[in-house]
């Protein structure tokens, strides 16, 4: 059978997606423009002239300052659109999920159907080194789809149908989320939100023209003046506002369609099992064989569906011209997949689909799933396996809370004291005992498992409120404050819980002003770091094997002038870099800490720190 070159694919959907984009933002000027000419125009910015005399020729008289304050009145009000939309979906991935009427699922829950959703969303995620996701169950969608939405992974949120968990067996479930995940890795998430924000405002305008259109014709017979004009203004609005929607909506189709192919042949990479996702596409097509009225086995039955369609596996929304469509044609994407498919979907055996839903065997599932951990952890450090306790307490957000601050408890006797009595005096009894039950768990891990064990805990710690997480951060804090000074471990550990569950919460902008003109000094300071703490012995060396990879001259900060205050404020500001540069800069990361020959545990532990506070996943460490 031949095989998919995904290489291949992901360079042709990454430079079309260039191209449209670039499109996308010629056709938003050239909207905005012309919204601007019809607002002047009205306003007595463009006016036709006669001069005197008889047989004088006529002309366009502009008026360049009624002009420019209409161009700015028109941006500005447009602005406001994208911006009241782009605030709306600030708080990251749950807002979508739930406008979608999804249900957040209890990351301990025992269902067997969610179980199996969560247990294969948690397997993608780690493997894919990135913290585990939320997952929200769209239960009253029969179709098979899934989504992410979210700005970064950090407040990334995998959305599955019901349809889709019932009918599919395990291998193709992964391949479906595997799906999603590339498409938080390669950033498509934060692009979508975007369009969507900019498309509002587009829509805007339509709005704006029918209340004019209304309100001119509610004047009643006032027809002098500017109430004649508003009926017009109110048309020529009106009618640029549907050509930008139909135009938007075409390349936001275009521009969703790359990012699809983009995201299965990334998938097909990341499973190296193409047949699987190829299966998941077969099913859609048999269901929508077997659909009455017309309905496609992937649509989504929410009335928001449309808005969200870009976002999904599948053709959410049933579109009447191939050129609206957000997703390929099934059989194209399936060739991709399978080079050599005959062109038949072909339908699960009965017997799969019960024994992947009902979880027949659990033992199996479990070993399966741990197998998994055991191998991403393996690209980390030794291939120790994880107790089946510690999985399972993770998973709990009471639990999830106690091994944290287990964690947090000093190996000194006189400290891990004094942190004790603050939490009897902080936490009720069964939480005191809690925590201290899993100390000898916690403790008994090895140091590069420990913050790794975070990516797995971080569902049920984002199961918190508002309120309680910011308690949470401030008892994480305390007991940090202990002994009046902060050891790596507890920078790594308070940096990458605060970070993910400010992501939850409340996406604030955590000092991030001049990032671009500081972003020499950003990447300097964290590469001096990582160079001073990893390889205390030769710095300098290592230092440079990580500045090799900017343009710009580097100096290594003497480690005297190195702090942790200094490195969160930088961190904040590089979230702020785009893809392509944080991307250099993670290759720098992982060039310094490589410089010797050998990622020892405290690197590590800082790469994944490092990464997890930009929102990029850790990649695959190399093999030393």
């Amino acid at each position: 059978m031949s095989s998919m070159n995904f290489f291949h694919h992901q360079d042709i959907a990454r430079r079309n997606t260039r191209l449209l984009g670039l499109l996308f933002s010629l056709a938003v000027i050239l909207l905005v423009s012309l919204v601007a000419l019809l607002v002047s125009f009205f306003m007595g910015g463009v006016q036709y002239q006669q001069g005197p005399g008889y047989q004088t020729s006529t002309e366009w008289a502009l008026h360049w300052d009624v002009i420019v304050a209409s161009a700015g009145v028109a941006m500005s009000v447009i602005g406001f659109a994208v911006l009241y939309k782009w605030v709306v979906l600030r708080p990251g991935g749950k807002v979508v999920a739930e406008h979608l009427g999804g249900r957040r699922l209890s990351p301990n829950s025992q269902d067997p159907l969610e179980r199996k959703v969560l247990n294969v969303v948690e397997e993608m995620a780690i493997a894919a080194n990135m913290p585990v996701p939320p997952v929200y169950m769209l239960d009253r969608e029969p179709a098979i789809n899934a989504f992410a939405a979210g700005y970064s992974p950090r407040d990334a949120v995998i959305g599955i149908t019901r349809g889709c968990a019932e009918k599919l067996n395990r291998a193709q479930l992964q391949g479906v989320v595997a799906h999603e995940i590339a498409h938080i890795l390669n950033g498509d998430m934060r692009l979508n939100i975007r369009i969507i924000a900019i498309l509002n405002g587009i829509l805007f305008i339509s709005h704006a023209g029918y209340l004019l259109l209304r309100f001119g014709a509610l004047g009643g017979g006032r027809r002098d003046g500017k109430n004649a004009a508003l009926p017009l203004l109110g048309l020529g609005l009106l009618v640029l506002g549907a050509i930008g929607v139909l135009f938007g909506n075409i390349i936001k189709a275009a521009v969703s369609r790359q990012r699809e192919f983009l995201a299965d042949a990334s998938a097909a990479q990341f499973t190296r099992e193409p047949e699987a996702l190829s299966g998941a596409l077969q099913q859609i097509g048999v269901a929508q064989g077997r659909g009455k009225g017309g309905r496609s086995g992937s649509e989504i039955e929410s009335p928001n569906a449309d808005e969200a369609a870009h976002l999904f596996f599948g053709q959410a929304v049933n579109k009447f011209m191939s050129v609206m469509a957000t997703h390929p044609p099934l059989e194209e994407r399936i060739r991709r997949l399978e080079p050599s498919w005959d062109g038949k979907y072909k339908a699960n055996p009965v017997a799969s689909n019960e024994e992947s839903s009902q979880n027949k065997n659990p033992q199996a599932e479990h070993r399966a799933r741990q197998e998994s951990f055991v191998r991403t952890l393996a690209g980390l450090a030794a291939s120790i396996d994880l107790p089946d306790k510690v999985v399972a307490d993770a998973r709990d957000p009471e639990h999830a809370k106690a091994l944290v601050l287990a964690l947090l408890l000093s190996d000194d006797d006189a400290t891990r004291d004094a942190q004790l009595n603050l939490l009897q005096s902080t936490l009720t009894p069964d939480q005191y005992d809690d925590v201290v039950a899993h100390v000898s768990e916690v403790k008994a891990l090895p140091l590069e498992q420990q913050l790794p064990l975070t990516e797995l805990m971080m569902p049920a710690l984002k199961m918190m409120n508002a309120q309680a997480a910011n308690n949470f951060l401030q008892l994480m804090q305390r007991l940090i404050d202990v002994d009046a000074q902060v050891s790596l471990f507890e920078w790594c550990l308070y940096q990458v819980i605060w970070r993910y569950l400010q992501g939850e919460h409340a996406r604030k902008d955590l000092n991030i002003r001049q990032y671009k003109s500081r972003r020499r000094h950003d990447a300097q300071l964290s590469l001096s770091v990582l160079a001073h703490f990893g390889s205390p012995q030769a710095p300098e060396h290592a230092f440079e094997q990580g500045a090799e990879h900017f343009a710009m001259g580097m100096q290594l900060y003497p480690s005297d002038q190195l702090n942790f205050s200094d490195l969160s404020a930088s961190l904040s500001r590089i979230d702020q870099w785009n893809a392509l540069e944080k991307e250099r800069l993670v290759k720098a990361w992982v060039g310094c800490a490589s410089a010797d020959g050998n990622i020892n545990p405290i690197e590590q532990k800082l790469l994944f720190t490092l990464c997890a506070c930009i929102g990029e996943p850790l990649p695959e460490l190399p093999t030393l």
